[in-house]
């Protein structure tokens, strides 16, 4: 039998609002943002991640915030 590989389904792009809101949740949590996410994300505190984050996880998963590099900040 041979295996198949399946198709990863294309995730919409992110909005401006969400990616304010990463950026605002690594902010406040410094290098291990994505863990303390990730820990919200499946009920764990701390509770901070808001609505918008809370969509994100239910729109593109906790595999993808895995994978997920914030944007560099623009050169001045």
């Amino acid at each position: 039998m041979r295996a198949v590989r399946l198709a990863r389904e294309a995730l919409p792009p992110l909005t401006p609002e969400q990616e304010a809101a990463l950026q605002a949740h690594a902010a406040r949590h410094g290098r291990r943002w994505k863990s303390t996410l990730n820990n919200a994300w499946m009920g764990g505190p701390p509770h901070d991640d808001g609505s918008l984050l809370r969509r994100l996880r239910n729109s593109h998963g906790p595999t993808w915030l895995q994978s997920y590099r914030l944007p560099k900040p623009a050169k001045r």
